[in-house]
């Protein structure tokens, strides 16, 4: 069909795009991808990868999290209970300064606050009447004698080892007090500073406090775009000088150390040393927190510490963290292990993690290893899966998944080493997407070739199909109608079938009468079946017509020619079996000749059926110029001679056991001998034989002839049964 110009032929688009996608295995256009993967990665960096990087490094924490069997940092917890009981929040310093003095005297080794106290307490005594100018003066100045909230508070952290918070501000004004009071560090190696994260200025508490407190530290964190807390700072810059975090601070001052080290090298921070403890840092001094739930063990209640309630010694060895917790007072962030987690807990976490050295490491180069696994395990997949059944790629696919997330969990549970394997895995997914739609691609096309094929193939059966039941009507057209012979003999009673096994046959029978009298009737059987069988029995046909009608011949002289005739266009070298006769209606003469044919079966009023003794001769076209014999019988009215084929005798039913010659003598006798007309001995004889091998099929062509002389019509000359030279029983 003619395609219009610039228009695509229906389904050759796809037919390209299957081409161009299953050429070379998809191998080509794997190998484009992974080199794509690999230099957007070598251009732009791991960055992007970073928020996949962080679900699988989440999902470890979030599976395994930390497991805690000592609190060495205690939580004073200003909870709900403690407010409802006390009053709300804010409560007076001078109940903060009591709060730290019971959390040294239970054995806290250093206390640290997680509150930023900017401003003088309003319930200090003499500032509890600046509103109320009507208050006697006598109360004026009894109250302002009392010393205020804030130097209650100052006196207390001067006489215990304390730290308060701060808090470091992008945008604020360095206040330069503060700035320079900032804890002695010892820088060994590389300033560090340039690379820490840096502060313009600060949040402080009052001077006065600040300068009664051990130390001061910031209670920054470093938060992801995602707003989830993953690593904390230990150092920060703030206005240009190196500052700690509360928790360095804390452990300084437990350990009564006057100052802390940073190590700096040509990438920035590498550890920082609080006392005998060294703690490795990346190169911005922060550290990867290794998260546990937010157990209540860690917890102690304020009203608890207060009333005294909590057994002494309790806090003997630790840390003491006092914070808000109080629904609607506190800052709580997400983290990889909670979604909501309050500051003050993760401020604890972050000195558990320093003390029990169970922070999380992220080693440096570790990415280009994971980038060297995603190209070697990308280029076996382009050589090898294209070899194997998609569902063998399938499993090969999810084995390296599992292995690496395998790998992954090890490294996180046995050494807290954080190793991606999103990233082999994703990368490579692609390039095993390519590869499997590749192969589908391929199997697609394969599979519109062979519709293609098959298609053509199914119009070539139907053409064949067309042509080969042309054939069987041609072939049986040219069976003579055995209710049509034409000029038969009202004396003679004649009646045939056959039905091939296939859609043409070998079995052939042909009846017509040579003159007034004489009726020729032949059966045959060419060995096999199909169109070379059909073929040779339309020759054999044409030849033994052809040769009977010239009545020159006796009937075994006209068989021999036959032979000799045949035999010359038999190329394929076939044979053929047949018995031919010829019967005189006038006076019941009959002449039987046999070439390797199923022997006629006699029908004779008043007496069994029996097969005839022939003298039978080789089957056509396997001895030339063999002379066969003919025998000569006389049929009286009522006679009937059935002539079959093996097809009949060797029917097989479904328990592969032979139809044979017995049953054909039982099923005629069954019909009543000398009841029966030649239609049907014929059609009854044909349907016994389709119901015995109902179940098993046809599997050879089947012919059944019968003729003989009808009842009331007497033979003009006749001789005796003594003229039927033999009779066999059997």
């Amino acid at each position: 069909m003619a395609v219009e110009s610039g228009k695509k032929a229906p389904g050759k688009g796809a037919s390209r795009f299957f081409r161009a996608l299953a050429g070379g295995r998809g191998r080509p256009a794997a190998a484009a991808l992974l080199l794509l993967i690999a230099a957007a990665f070598a251009v732009f960096g791991a960055d992007g990868w970073e928020p996949a990087r962080r679900v699988a490094f989440d999902g470890w924490q979030r599976i395994f999290p930390r497991q805690v069997t000592r609190f060495p940092v205690v939580i004073v917890d200003i909870d709900e209970e403690s407010l409802a009981a006390l009053g709300r929040w804010p409560w007076p310093r001078s109940r903060l300064a009591q709060l730290a003095e019971a959390a040294r005297r239970l054995g806290a080794e250093a206390v640290a606050f997680d509150i930023i106290m900017p401003e003088p307490d309003r319930l200090s005594p003499e500032l509890l009447l600046a509103d109320r100018p009507d208050a006697a003066e006598v109360l004026h100045s009894v109250l302002s004698r009392l010393p205020s909230n804030d130097e209650i508070l100052a006196q207390t952290l001067r006489e215990i080892p304390s730290v308060v918070a701060r808090a470091a501000l992008i945008g604020g004004k360095p206040d330069k007090d503060s700035t320079s009071d900032q804890t002695p560090v010892m820088i060994v190696g590389d300033s560090p500073v340039h690379r820490v994260t840096a502060y313009s200025g600060h949040l402080a508490n009052l001077s006065s406090i600040e300068n009664a407190a051990s130390g001061c530290g910031y209670l920054n964190d470093t938060r992801d775009d995602d707003g989830v807390v993953r690593t904390m700072p230990l150092v920060i810059a703030v206005d240009g000088n190196l500052a700690p975090s509360l928790s360095v601070e804390l452990l300084r001052t437990a350990a009564r150390a006057n100052w802390y080290s940073v190590i700096g090298g040509a990438d920035g921070v590498e550890a920082l040393q609080v006392g005998d403890r060294i703690i490795p840092t990346d190169s911005s001094g922060q550290i990867r927190l290794y998260f546990s739930p937010a157990y209540q063990e860690r917890r102690v209640s304020a009203l608890s510490v207060l009333q005294d309630k909590v057994d002494a010694g309790s806090f003997d060895g630790h840390v003491v963290i006092i914070g808000v917790t109080a629904v609607g007072t506190v800052d709580v962030v997400s983290t990889p292990v909670a979604a909501r987690m309050d500051g003050v807990e993760i401020q604890a976490q972050v000195v558990e993690n320093i003390i029990d050295n169970l922070r999380l490491t992220r080693p440096a180069g570790i990415f280009w290893m994971e980038f060297a696994i995603f190209l070697m395990v990308g280029a076996c997949f382009i050589g090898v899966l294209p070899r194997l059944h998609p569902a063998v790629g399938v499993f090969c696919f999810l084995g390296f998944a599992a292995i690496s997330a395998a790998v992954s969990m090890t490294f996180f549970i046995h050494g807290r080493l954080l190793v991606d394997p999103s990233f082999p895995v994703a990368g490579n997914l692609l390039v095993f997407v390519v590869l499997l739609s590749a192969g589908f691609a391929a199997a697609r096309r394969r599979q519109m070739e062979l519709d293609a094929a098959l298609e053509v193939e199914k119009l070539e059966r139907v053409r064949m199909a067309g042509e080969l039941q042309a054939a069987r009507t041609i072939q049986m057209g040219m069976l003579p109608d055995p209710c049509a012979i034409e000029r038969l003999s009202p004396r003679i009673d004649f009646f045939a079938m056959l039905e091939p096994a296939e859609e043409v046959g070998g079995d052939l029978y042909d009846a017509f009468m040579i003159d007034e009298r004489r009726f020729f009737f032949l059966v045959g059987d060419v060995a096999g079946k199909g169109v070379a069988a059909s073929l040779f029995m339309a020759l054999s046909k044409t030849l033994c017509k052809s040769t009977a009608l010239r009545g020159e011949l006796s009937l075994a002289e006209m068989i021999g020619k036959l032979n000799r005739e045949i035999s010359r266009e038999n190329p394929a070298m076939l044979f053929v079996t047949a018995v031919a006769g010829i019967l005189d209606a006038a006076d019941g003469n009959l002449q039987i000749c046999c070439a390797g044919h199923e022997t006629p079966v006699l029908i004779r009023p008043g007496q069994a059926p029996c097969m005839i003794d022939v003298e039978a001769g080789p089957p056509l076209c396997v001895i030339d110029g063999y002379r066969y014999s003919e025998n000569q019988m006389v049929l009286t009215p009522g006679d009937l001679l059935v002539l079959i084929s093996d097809g009949i005798t060797e029917a097989q039913n479904s328990e592969q056991k032979f139809y044979g010659r017995h049953r054909v003598l039982d099923q005629i006798a069954a019909l009543g001998s000398g009841k029966q007309t030649a239609e049907e001995a014929c059609r009854k004889l044909y349907a016994d034989v389709k119901a015995f091998s109902a179940d098993a099929g046809q599997s050879d062509d089947i012919t059944v002839m019968a003729v003989g002389l009808r009842q009331g019509q007497r033979p003009d000359i006749g001789g005796p049964m003594s003229d039927v030279r033999k009779q066999n029983d059997r």
